[in-house]
């Protein structure tokens, strides 16, 4: 899912480095997908955050601490700061499902991704989680 909806992001800006538009999206992505997925997702990021126990209700918890985890590797940027606005949010969702090929693989997504998750996952991605 996060691949599918990185490349809107490219469409706005093709100058955005692949790997940073990943990593300001991936606290979100994982926010979103967590309770379909707990107890694999937990286990995959168990060497950042090891204290999970693999439950649908850590979703804001683990997003937070991916997201503290980037900080502090030096990955800081949120959307905002490339350049994104939250009026950018309709042009990028309508691009994640109307650019040939995405919707199909949006569709592949381990939760039913509707315009509304894909528009709060970039909502959330806008500015730092942990405030």
């Amino acid at each position: 899912m996060i691949y599918i909806i990185k490349i809107p992001l490219s469409g706005i800006k093709a100058e955005l480095p692949h790997g940073l538009g990943l990593a300001m999206l991936l606290p979100a992505v994982v926010k979103a997908i967590y309770p379909a997925q707990a107890e694999i997702l937990a286990e995959i990021y168990s060497p950042i955050v090891p204290d999970l126990k693999g439950v649908p209700g850590e979703a804001e918890y683990i997003s937070k601490s991916i997201e503290k985890w980037l900080f502090n590797v030096g990955v800081t940027q949120k959307l905002t700061d490339e350049g994104f606005k939250e009026s950018d949010i309709d042009k990028l969702v309508e691009l994640a499902f109307n650019t040939p090929s995405l919707d199909l693989l949006l569709s592949l997504a381990p939760v039913k991704a509707t315009k509304e998750i894909v528009r709060q996952i970039y909502m959330d991605s806008m500015y730092p989680l942990n405030k």
